[in-house]
């Protein structure tokens, strides 16, 4: 390590190049993993912090959350099996007015029960203004405010805005979390002549509840995460292209330290001819890979994270600790074995060729 680092210090302009190289690289595939954790939360971020591990749904909702239908019927007989443990989930994409502008906006009614574990805030059981409502956090960059008034767009049912959260999405729109009382009134004006007591989904605090209700499912909030349209495609693309990077990257340097091996093979067979090892020498080329390829790795960490600070809440840009950790340890490792090509190479040279002994 010590003869490794040396060589560094001497030579730092030589390995000054393939250090920014790794640097911006491998910044642009956390920035690159940031887009797809924050494009995955943008989809199912409200999902994922409901405080519930399975979800009763409609036989033939095919997992969708906007699509099934269960009746209070149903509902009821439920909550007997699990013993109290469930609570009401409606689900509604709709758009929204502000009280001074007659512009639609996109939002997704989450509609629950204020005092129970789906709650994301007290802020909507503690509130007695009418039609109290929690917003996510993205709806301030468009002006509303606490005690600002909003209204369903087809409906005109005034809402009173109590709250906000924070990193609350479904399908990359914003949510609005409110009663299921308001979200009855409005589905009552929607279909006033038909309208019936019914339910998207119930959610259960339980990770194997046993229920056996004809017509329904019980499904983990995996599954109904992944069966959000658009979720899993866009996670497998983007996954494939930032672990592309991540290869690619690793081989840039293998290919930068054969090339520097190759111009130094006077020096490696003469230190063969005074007794250094090939052990000795394959720590050598390890270690400097491993300095260099860990001082960019660490280096893009800290400039992500940065980044992560100073981009505006409206991008969708979300830093995983162990999904960074471990991107960060495959790029070191892969970056390791490229630099065996290396050790390869030096270790068929003949320091009798080299220095001329064979003359």
């Amino acid at each position: 390590m010590r003869l490794a680092w040396k060589e560094l210090k001497y030579n730092w302009r030589r390995y000054a190049l393939i250090s920014i190289i790794v640097l911006l690289m491998m910044f642009m595939v956390l920035s690159l993993s940031g887009l797809v954790n924050g494009l995955g939360r943008a989809v199912s971020s409200s999902v994922e912090s409901l405080d519930a591990q399975s979800f009763v749904l409609s036989d033939d909702s095919e997992k969708l959350l906007t699509v099934s239908n269960l009746s209070d019927h149903q509902y009821q007989e439920i909550t007997k099996q699990t013993k109290g443990k469930t609570t009401s989930l409606d689900v509604l994409r709709t758009y929204i007015q502000t009280a001074n502008s007659d512009e639609k906006k996109d939002a997704v009614y989450f509609a629950i029960d204020p005092h129970s574990f789906l709650s994301p805030s007290n802020q909507l059981a503690k509130s007695k203004a009418e039609n109290p409502v929690v917003l996510d956090d993205a709806f301030q960059e468009d002006g509303i405010q606490v005690g600002d008034h909003i209204k369903d767009a087809s409906t005109g049912v005034v809402m009173s805005v109590c709250g906000f959260v924070s990193d609350q999405m479904y399908g990359h729109v914003s949510v609005i979390y409110m009663s299921s009382d308001t979200y009855a009134s409005i589905m009552k004006k929607v279909n006033p002549q038909a309208y019936v007591k019914s339910y998207h989904a119930i959610a259960v605090q339980s990770n194997t509840p046993k229920i056996n209700v004809d017509g329904t499912a019980v499904y983990s909030k995996s599954e109904i995460i992944n069966s959000i349209p658009g979720y899993r495609a866009e996670q497998s693309t983007i996954t494939m292209v930032i672990w592309m990077l991540v290869i690619i990257t690793a081989v840039i340097i293998g290919i930068f330290f054969y090339v520097i091996n190759l111009q130094k093979e006077k020096e490696f067979g003469v230190l063969k001819a005074i007794g250094t090892s090939m052990r000795q020498l394959r720590q050598f080329i390890l270690c400097q890979v491993l300095l260099i390829a860990s001082f960019g790795a660490i280096l893009a960490a800290i400039l992500t994270q940065i980044l992560s600070y100073v981009l505006p809440s409206s991008m969708p840009f979300y830093l995983n600790g162990r999904a960074e950790i471990t991107i960060l340890l495959a790029f070191v490792l892969i970056s390791l074995v490229g630099g065996l090509v290396s050790v390869r190479r030096v270790a068929k040279i003949d320091p009798a060729m080299i220095i001329g002994g064979d003359n």
